[in-house]
């Protein structure tokens, strides 16, 4: 069961007048009274007075609808023990209530009941018990049946929903009881035949006795009132329903059973012990307490049943579960009711962060992957460089060689072209070509007939004088002429 490793659980009691509640904690294997709640002669409050007194209660430990077990007192449930061939097993709840009218006197169909198969105890146990061999043979299954009627069921259900006390149990006293005693008993006495158990708590005795295998004994041993429990006749009649009890149980007479004593007036209990007096009295706080529960607290032993109540609600005790309130008024919220929506809420969370962390871890992984592959092709592409550097040298070269020969060829033709055209009397004095334009300057007979003579030229156009013609002393023109290369002699220089 979900949570069954952390659990919240109350016990409440309501007999004799007095309203108690005991709230544990159990977390692993480890259980531990919290806290309790008592309301004096709660039944002159109003309902809705003791559900507030209550609320405050749970809302003081954060609590809202814990597993809570109500302890239904002897006067109002009864305990009765079937057997059934191991064959049945299958339709135990239907053979059950084959039987359920002949085990109680209220009219048909008038009550609530449940029942529980009896926890075995490891074999050998049966030897020290003188049970016959054939009644412990593994083929009987032995049934014990709570039965409750629905009058005073649905009454006490109607109270407690009246006061908005939620509730998940209706048990039953005696089981509580012995569910709490017995594996205690067991641990601390391994060879107990049987548990007795005595609750002095109340206005009269409660006698419970137990032996796997058998009906348990649940008699009440009213006391006088205006008297002790030191009073002659008051003890006799409590070791004459002890001796009915051991009789019952078919306890050898050679044994000394357990007999633990558990309420408010424990101590003058002692008074049962004689020399005689055949059973080994325990008090109650010495087993729980062994059990690391902490009954040694003040209250325990005013309220043993509340706190048997408590531990079956919190799960520590799975002997004889019983349950006579109906299913549709039973009421628990687990404290971890919400752990599924929590759980997935913190996946969402979880997977929404993976998913924005994918693109990043995915790109930081791709980098990784880059960085391996770079560093392999590093020596290649450092090569490739070498060899890129040395070839773009090498074109720089033959671009330069290749201009200076085009720088160098054009204005040879360019000369031969200018000898061609120019008359004998033409001297140039200086030739200046910048790529694109020649500037010529010199002397001539006659300057003016130049610029038709470049003209025609298929290498030069559009020339022009850049300054007027003026004469030397020997009567002969100087000039200066602009032309330029016509479109496609120009040379590409790098």
């Amino acid at each position: 069961m979900i949570g069954s490793w952390l659990q919240n659980g109350i016990g409440i009691e309501f007999e004799g007048g007095d309203f108690r509640a005991v709230y544990v904690r159990r977390h692993w294997n480890r259980t531990r009274v919290v806290d309790r709640l008592e309301i004096p002669q709660f039944q002159q409050e109003e309902p809705a007075e003791c559900g507030r007194l209550y609320r405050e209660f749970l809302r003081k430990h954060g609590l809202k609808a814990p597993q809570t077990v109500v302890a239904l007192p002897r006067s109002a449930v009864l305990l009765r023990a079937l057997s059934f061939p191991q064959t049945v097993e299958k339709e135990l709840a239907r053979a059950v209530e084959y039987q359920l009218d002949s085990l109680h006197p209220f009219e048909e169909g008038s009550v609530y009941w449940d029942f529980c198969v009896w926890k075995w105890p490891e074999a050998g146990l049966w030897k020290k018990l003188s049970i016959h061999p054939e009644e412990s043979s593994g083929s009987r299954l032995e049934v014990l049946v709570g039965i409750a009627e629905k009058k005073a069921m649905d009454g006490t259900a109607a109270w407690f929903e009246e006061a908005g006390i939620p509730i998940s149990q209706f048990g039953v006293t005696a089981a509580c009881m012995i569910a709490m005693f017995w594996p205690r008993l067991q641990a601390a006495f391994p060879n107990a035949p049987a548990l007795f158990l005595l609750n002095l708590e109340r206005e009269q005795a409660e006698l419970i006795g137990y032996a796997p295998g058998r009906e348990p004994i649940w008699q009440e041993v009213p006391i006088p009132p205006e008297s002790t429990l030191s009073e002659d006749g008051f003890l006799a009649e409590v070791k004459r329903e002890l001796q009915s009890a051991r009789s019952g149980l078919r306890v050898s007479p050679e044994e000394h059973p357990p007999l633990v004593i558990c309420g408010s007036r424990t101590a003058a209990a002692a008074a049962l012990a004689a020399e005689d007096f055949p059973f080994r009295i325990v008090p109650a706080e010495q087993l729980v307490r062994t059990s690391g529960i902490g009954a040694g607290e003040p209250g325990f032993a005013s309220s043993p049943v509340s706190l048997a109540a408590a531990l079956a609600a919190a799960g520590t005790n799975a002997l004889l579960p019983l349950n006579l309130l109906p299913a549709e008024k039973r009421t628990y919220q687990s404290p971890l009711v919400h752990l599924p929506t929590y759980a997935l809420a913190s996946l969402v969370v979880l997977l929404a962060v993976a998913l924005g962390a994918r693109g990043v871890f995915q790109d930081w992984l791709y980098s990784l992957h880059l960085e391996r592959e770079i560093q392999a092709l590093r020596p290649q592409i450092q090569e490739l460089e070498n060899t890129q550097a040395a070839n773009q040298k090498t074109i720089e070269r033959l671009g330069l060689l290749g201009g200076t020969r085009s720088s160098v060829t054009l204005p040879l033709e360019i000369l031969n072209e200018l000898t061609r055209l120019l008359p004998p009397e033409v001297w140039l004095q200086q030739f200046v070509y910048d790529g694109e334009t020649l500037s010529l300057s010199g002397t001539a007979d006659a300057a003016s007939g130049l610029l038709q003579t470049l003209a025609a030229s298929p290498y030069f156009e559009n020339p022009q004088f850049r300054s007027s013609i003026s004469r030397t002393p020997d009567g002969k023109e100087t000039f200066v002429i602009g032309v330029r290369l016509r479109a496609g002699l120009a040379p590409r220089i790098p």
